[in-house]
């Protein structure tokens, strides 16, 4: 369905508030720019249909705002339990950019949270100001380890952005995992199969029916390695990671940003382009997804595509709920 964004943004600033009303309005006005700009990449299953799936997970426990330390702490963490995950890494991405103004260097921790988005947005949203940073998320196991056949890790994405001279900054956000999650559940919605060698059933055979994956696979050694990586940093160091089995599962995730002139950085930007002449001369492909992006909600376009069933959803969602 065809849709006008303005109003897009707004219904989902909306929807937002209504799940999460003590929430800064700032983080909600920027969780909703982030969805739309989710659907502007052709990621709706990091959109709407996404946020249908967080409220939905929510149900009555939505409302209590995030708690969390002072705006512009150098380290503290985030309670995402009643608030969609999207609205908690809006209200980190604040608080970290409040605490590199203040000290050069932040870091804050998420915990008990759901769905959290498209991790590169965020780490963008940061390096759009000045900063280098640095986003990884954990998630409820659903990845084997290199060799193994059960799920022991999340497919914990990692994201970084560095700002990038005479262009927008230079993202790079990957799983690492050889699916994520959100195309297991549209594989399911749609009928389709999976790639051969991509996940595994509960007998720990290999699969390619979406309705009888038990586990992902990693995408090699080294994504698993840096799975267990990110699994260490968002899971285990700030609380993350969820180790009663009969506590509901849940996501964490870690944010660091710093200010690169304060590490030494003495033309950060600059570097970044001449790295991304050197990688593209070499004959590398560098991730160019988020280029297409302006800064904030003047640069969206007009009008966008989106999921009818989603489109559906987010109306009924809307006429239910106060204004924001």
């Amino acid at each position: 369905m065809r849709v006008t964004t303005a109003r897009l943004l707004s219904d989902l600033r909306r929807t937002l508030h209504s799940a999460a009303p003590a929430a800064d309005a700032e983080d909600v006005a920027l969780a909703a720019l982030w969805l739309v700009q989710a659907e502007q990449l052709g990621l709706g299953q990091f959109g709407i249909t996404m946020l249908v799936r967080e409220l939905d997970r929510l149900g009555a426990d939505e409302g209590a705002p995030p708690l969390n330390v002072a705006d512009d702490a150098p380290i503290g963490s985030i309670d995402a339990t009643a608030v969609p995950g999207v609205v908690a890494l809006a209200s980190a991405v604040r608080r970290v950019s409040a605490g590199v103004t203040a000290h050069g260097l932040a870091l804050v921790g998420i915990r008990g949270a759901g769905a959290l988005g498209v991790l590169g947005l965020a780490a963008r949203t940061l390096a759009s100001r000045g900063t280098v940073a640095l986003v990884a998320a954990q998630s409820p196991a659903a990845v084997a380890p290199w060799g193994a056949r059960a799920a022991a890790i999340g497919t914990n994405p990692l994201a970084i952005a560095v700002p990038r001279a005479e262009g927008t900054p230079l993202v790079v956000d990957y799983a690492t995992s050889s699916l994520t999650l959100a195309a297991v559940h549209e594989a399911r919605r749609t009928g389709a199969q999976l790639p051969e060698r991509s996940a595994l059933d509960a007998a720990g055979e290999p699969t390619t029916d979406p309705a009888a994956v038990a586990a992902v696979l990693p995408t090699g050694l080294v994504g698993s390695l840096t799975g267990l990586v990110v699994e260490l940093l968002a899971g285990v160091a700030v609380g993350g990671r969820v180790t009663d089995p009969d506590a509901r599962m849940t996501r964490g995730a870690v944010i660091v940003a710093f200010e690169p002139a304060r590490a030494g950085g003495t033309d950060t930007e600059a570097a970044a382009a001449a790295l991304d002449r050197d990688w593209r001369a070499a004959g590398g492909h560098l991730p160019a997804r988020f280029d297409v992006l302006g800064d904030g909600k003047d640069d969206l376009p007009d009008t966008l595509d989106i999921d009818d069933d989603a489109a559906a959803w987010l109306s009924d969602r809307v006429a239910g709920s106060p204004p924001a």
